[in-house]
């Protein structure tokens, strides 16, 4: 019987720089005066590249029109020898409001134009501003109205000081821990069999990718054995109406025993493997981009193969 799927999605980390001058960050109070809050404006550090705030009154009869107008305050940081702003020039809100201490704040496109490092310099720089007010805790983004989405397809949701990691290190390349099953020959011979493993990956990378990736690896299990041979490079994979197209080099075929259980044994470690991702049902093998008509001139790869979860081998 086909096991359940097992792929979880385990935790987010952005990795921006944020120093705080030797002070800790902290929700600011409110200002003497009507409709006057203290907001942290965070900006960039022209000169160290790290993240810098100051806390400036921000203005506004509702709590709305204060949030808008911190926004406006980090936009209007003019760059400098000093400072430069975390927001880019064209990037503006559609629409904010806030609800039960959370801000749901709608961009326009020029959110998309952004690169990697620079969204997530802004991204942290517009949570750690806006969760300095008292009455915001967590916020969340959406870009022309749909939600933004990690490269899993799972929406990245609430974002909260605690979603963002203040390790001092700037990286373009955020981190994610995924929970993947992964199929190998049991060391008997006798059959496929899973391990479970922890892995890291780049959420900006097809997570296909990762799990063939470990699957040359090998196993960590003792009891089980490696079927794919080591030299077998990946030289392109995708995924598009559940199948999963996965481009290998000649090594895959050329270096292979040729016996038929190692044969079958590898295109199912593959096959059943990426198919515990909720997107994929098959996959279509290439071999240096071209379709292969057997594969050890044993198993037929020239069509998707559905996976198979109950392999033995006699």
């Amino acid at each position: 019987m086909t096991r359940k799927k097992t792929i979880f999605f385990v935790s987010l980390t952005l990795l921006i720089a944020l120093l705080f001058s030797g002070c800790e960050a902290k929700k600011t109070e409110t200002l003497q005066g009507d409709g006057v809050s203290g907001c942290e404006i965070y900006y960039i550090d022209a000169l160290t590249g790290k993240m810098r705030f100051d806390i400036t009154p921000i203005e506004g009869e509702s709590q709305e029109g204060q949030v808008y107008n911190a926004f406006k305050k980090m936009q209007d940081i003019q760059p400098a020898e000093e400072k430069e702003p975390a927001v880019p020039a064209e990037l503006e809100l559609n629409s904010l409001y806030i609800d039960s201490g959370i801000l749901r704040a709608d961009f326009n496109s020029a959110y998309e134009d952004m690169g990697l490092g620079d969204e997530l310099i802004f991204r942290s720089a517009f949570v750690y501003t806006i969760t300095s007010f008292d009455f915001i805790d967590y916020v969340y983004i959406t870009v022309d109205g749909h939600p933004l989405k990690m490269s899993n397809g799972q929406s990245l949701g609430n974002l909260g000081r605690s979603d963002i990691v203040t390790d001092g290190n700037i990286s373009a390349e955020p981190t994610n821990y995924e929970i993947l099953t992964l199929y190998f020959m049991s060391a008997d011979g006798t059959r496929l069999d899973y391990e479970i493993r922890e892995v890291e990956v780049n959420p900006n990378q097809p997570i296909e990718r990762f799990i063939i990736e470990q699957l040359i690896k090998g196993p960590e299990n003792g009891e089980l054995k490696r079927v794919i041979p080591t030299d077998t490079k990946i030289r392109d994979i995708s995924a598009a109406d559940g199948v999963c197209y996965v481009d290998l080099s000649s090594d895959f075929v050329t270096k292979q025993t040729g016996s038929y259980d190692d044969a079958v044994a590898a295109v199912y470690s593959i096959v059943d493997s990426l198919c515990e991702l909720e997107q994929v049902s098959r996959v279509q093998f290439l071999i240096e981009g071209e379709r292969y008509d057997k594969y050890g001139h044993i198993v037929d790869i020239t069509t998707p193969v559905e996976p198979n979860y109950d392999i033995v081998f006699e």
